[in-house]
């Protein structure tokens, strides 16, 4: 349930904060001021896409922040959040906030934390279900009838459509197989030659990562030799020879020799003495071990053109196989394996299709089982929604889904569904776009939200103007079927009909204002005598009169009887 939602300099808002409460939320006001930016704000918490255009003229950034109470789906929610690493609230609240700034950057934060657009977008499918005009398009569009058919399946359903497109994905790579195996037997022995030449060049070639590492080291040594051997021999001849006949071991034993002589002055220079010896006897062992490395150089010419040739015939492999010897090794054993497979290709394209023919009954199987299941689910939903058009003033329509088994499937299978209607008696079934009005669509829609919002269990439905081509007595039933919904279901309805916004458990007035040669949006939360003004306002407009306000309170009281029927 949507509990607040703030909006800061979106379009014409400056800043707006709206309580909901439960049950039926009405917002009015007239066109054009302003109703579908709340809604706009609230598609924003939900991943919608959005542009720098939308900031307020004169802002940096435009930012919405709503709080949701979670209760309905909390088990599905609380999965998702932990995939991000998040957590519900201790009192079951999400606190989603959007920012977008005038770079055209979008920032995404649930309970402070940043999350990617994406998962907004996921998450908002499990808190608010939002019908606009838009919805009517998607209806009238006969390639998402079969979705709209599948969202009343349960679980059991949902899986055997997860275990058909696993299978069909299976089906269509083992075909896919199958096509590649050889048409004729000259392509099959040009691909086993070509194979067996690249296994040859790179067996031949006995590569190791060991002998790469240790030729590049070697090759290095070579390439800095003379800089080595004249590092290392002067270093050779400070220790042993210095300058003018004096080596650095020579000044150390000469120290040595006068600590001894002042240590007959001092017993307490025994310790330094004796450190000073030890350092020469290692000085002495690292002066012969430098002796040892700089009799073991050796430049060879010779060596070092043949690490130059064995590391261009590495790299030339580099070229053709693969960027290191680990990559050139790999595609060696792939490319045995596909030798091995071209060699038994015979044997291996009757196991593969032996696969195939498995793969295809078992989605046959599949496929009609899920047929049969759509087909209860197509009778429930159309006995449900012919009850409700009944109930809203279409006693002479008939709702039909029409499923056409094909003989090639798709990914959720074989079925092709699409909705029919016959509005008037001793007409026949045609599509919704060939027949139905934007009143009809309406109702239709209302009549698919109905039965589906029992289904698939979120709390909050937002009715963005889907009131349009009703008045009268049909308004009235619509407005009678939206409070039964609101009974189990927090509503959050936008309209211009009276007899709707008279149905409101709480109602909202949006209105413009100028101020300082600015336009602002006021958002007002109204009383019993301030819906009795609005009311009139819907129904007069501009002309309000004593009778308008006698029939405002008067539709706000038949309301509030009917409500305490429901």
């Amino acid at each position: 349930m949507l509990l607040a939602l703030s909006i800061q300099n979106v379009a014409l808002i400056e800043k707006a904060e709206i309580q909901f409460e439960e049950g039926f939320n009405v917002l009015t006001g007239e066109t054009g001021a302003g109703k579908s930016i709340v809604i706009d704000s609230v598609l924003l918490l939900l991943g919608s896409r959005a542009s720098k255009d939308i900031i307020r003229s004169g802002e940096d950034k435009a930012v919405v922040e709503g709080v949701f109470f979670v209760d309905s789906n909390k088990e599905k929610i609380a999965d998702l959040l932990q995939e991000t690493g998040l957590n519900l609230e201790e009192d079951d609240t999400l606190i989603i906030n959007r920012e977008i700034t005038t770079s055209g950057r979008s920032y995404c934060r649930i309970n402070g934390r940043m999350v990617p657009l994406s998962f907004l977008n996921k998450i908002g499918t499990f808190l608010v279900d939002i019908l606009g005009q838009h919805e009517h398009q998607f209806l009238l569009d006969n390639t998402k009838h079969l979705s709209i058919l599948d969202n009343f399946g349960d679980q059991e359903f949902k899986t055997l459509k997860g275990n058909f497109k696993r299978l069909l994905e299976q089906y269509k790579n083992i075909e896919k197989q199958i096509s590649s195996f050889f048409k004729d037997e000259k392509e099959k022995n040009e691909a086993i030659d070509f194979l067996r030449y690249q296994i040859e060049e790179i067996e031949k070639a006995n590569l190791s990562i060991e002998e790469e590492i240790q030729l590049l080291e070697k090759r290095n040594l070579l390439i800095n030799f003379e800089k080595l051997f004249n590092a290392i021999n002067s270093a050779y001849k400070l220790l042993y020879e210095g300058d003018e006949g004096f080596s650095i071991l020579d000044n150390l034993h000469i120290v040595i020799k006068n600590l001894e002589a002042a240590l007959s002055v001092d017993e307490k220079l025994k310790p330094l003495k004796d450190k000073v010896e030890n350092i020469g006897y290692e000085l002495e062992d690292c002066a012969l071990q430098v002796r040892d490395y700089l009799n073991s150089l050796d430049f060879d010419q010779r060596s070092l053109e043949e690490i130059e040739i064995r590391l261009d015939q590495i790299n030339s492999l580099k070229r053709k196989y693969g960027p290191t010897i680990q990559h050139i090794l790999e595609f060696k054993e792939n490319k045995k394996k596909e030798l091995e497979d071209i060699l038994n290709f015979e044997e291996r394209q009757k196991e593969l299709e032996a696969k195939r023919q498995k793969l295809w009954k078992d989605i046959v199987d599949i496929g009609d089982k899920l047929h049969l299941e759509r087909g209860e689910i197509a009778r429930f939903i159309e006995n449900k929604i012919n009850d409700i058009l009944k109930e809203l003033n279409m006693s002479n329509a008939y709702f039909k889904i029409n499923i056409e088994k094909m003989s090639e499937p798709t990914e959720t299978g074989f079925d092709k569904a699409e909705f029919l209607i016959s509005t008037n008696i001793g007409e026949p079934l045609k599509p919704l776009s060939k027949i139905a009005s934007g009143g009809e669509l309406s109702r239709i829609m209302l009549a698919l939200k109905t039965i589906l919002a029992s289904a698939d269990g979120i709390s909050t439905l937002i009715f963005d103007e889907v009131d349009t081509g009703i008045s009268g007595k049909t308004a009235q039933l619509v407005a009678e079927k939206m409070a039964y919904l609101s009974k189990r279901h927090q509503l959050i309805c936008v309209t211009h009909l009276p007899q709707i916004a008279s149905m409101a458990d709480t109602h909202f007035v949006i209105s413009k204002i100028t101020k300082n040669d600015r336009t602002y949006i006021k958002i007002e939360k109204l009383d019993y005598q301030g819906k009795i003004k609005e009311l009139a306002r819907i129904m007069g407009g501009s002309n309000v009169t004593q009778t308008t306000l006698e029939h405002s309170k008067e539709l706000l009281e038949m309301a509030s009887q009917f409500k305490s029927k429901i």
